[in-house]
């Protein structure tokens, strides 16, 4: 067994400078070598402090004998030095241009490219660690439509700016589109004690209830037609008429819509001759600048995640809860129903 080190013998007044820098230090790590010195100069055995700081052995007599030949200024000193980094900076600007043009899963994988060009070795540990000290972060991916053009988008979002300054005091608009939850249950991330895994019932079924659905930004109002029946030209028609009738007194009233086969239905251009209705498409696969579609995912938040709902009846009534009562969900609703669009296209 190695050999316990020599007694530290500290006046009291020099014992007392220490306890009051322990409580000064906000560093645990340093705070927790100066408590090693106060409890071994005060008799304590180095086991005895080892059990109290749950530090190793060695550990421990390395902070004493560095105190004992170079005092607290030295102990506080002392310290790993961590490796010389051995990438340079027109190395790792090459790495990241390396990440920014192909998806890499691991940080292995990642070092495995350093190490093919540039012959220097990294564990898989060590470049997380390096990916992490340079702002890196192992998140999933994102979906963007494949067809999507910035262009077009951009060109929507001035035109939606230009309409929305000129809308007059009569004027409605609203964002329309459909939503069909599924009577089952969508599972996502929980809170969980390490080494559980939290278990939630699900459905047999596939039952699905249909919902087309406007949303007005000026006013957060929202109207919409539901039921099991799928969504359709004569169901747009009704929401139409629903609207027009919820609002005899609007000057225009325009809807923006994506571009589903019965938003361009004889049926409901027809329907809106000689109306005061106007329909505004969106550019094609930009569910983005959709505004209402946040106000289905709150939905599924509310209402979908990790919820069992026995029956279909249940599930119905579960959604109705929800969108009949959006101004109890004010709070939540008003930052994440706001005019910003975010452009979504990959080139």
């Amino acid at each position: 067994m190695k050999k316990q080190p020599q007694p530290l013998n500290l006046s009291q007044t020099k014992l007392d400078e220490l306890k009051t820098r322990y409580k000064e230090e906000r560093d645990r790590r340093l705070a927790e070598r100066i408590q090693c010195i106060i409890l071994f100069a005060q008799g304590y055995g180095l086991k005895e402090v080892k059990h109290l700081l749950l530090v190793g052995l060695k550990t421990l007599s390395r902070w004493i004998e560095t105190f004992r030949h170079q005092g607290l200024t030295g102990l506080l000193a002392w310290g790993y030095q961590g490796q010389k980094a051995n990438l340079t900076n027109e190395q790792w600007r090459e790495i990241e241009q390396e990440l920014e043009r192909k998806a890499y899963h691991t940080a292995r994988e990642v070092a495995q490219f350093v190490k093919k060009q540039f012959q220097l070795e990294y564990s898989a540990r060590g470049m997380q660690a390096l990916l992490r000290r340079q702002g890196y972060r192992h998140i999933k991916t994102r979906l963007v439509p494949g067809r999507a053009q910035r262009s077009q988008q951009e060109a929507f979002v001035a035109q939606y700016e230009k309409l929305t300054a000129t809308l007059g005091p009569t004027d409605r608009l609203y964002f329309v589109d459909a939503s069909h939850p599924t009577h089952n249950v969508k599972i996502s991330y929980v809170w969980t004690k390490k080494g559980r895994r939290r278990q939630v019932r699900s459905n047999t079924g596939r039952k699905r209830y249909n919902i087309l659905g406007a949303y007005c930004p000026v006013d957060q109002e929202y109207l919409d037609i539901r039921g099991t029946a799928n969504v359709n030209a004569e169901t747009l028609r009704q929401l139409i008429d629903k609207i027009r009738a919820t609002h005899p007194e609007a000057g225009r009233i325009i809807l923006i819509l994506d571009n589903a086969r019965y938003n361009h239905a004889n049926l409901v251009r027809n329907h809106l001759l000689n109306t005061n209705v106007e329909l505004l498409f969106l550019p094609t696969y930009s569910p983005n600048l959709n505004l209402i579609e946040r106000l289905w995912r709150f939905l599924s938040g509310k209402m979908l995640n990790d919820t069992y709902h026995p029956s279909f009846d249940e599930f119905v009534t579960a959604i109705a809860k929800v969108l009949d009562n959006l101004k109890d969900y004010a709070d939540e609703l008003v930052p994440l129903m706001t005019e910003k669009f975010e452009i979504l296209a990959c080139a």
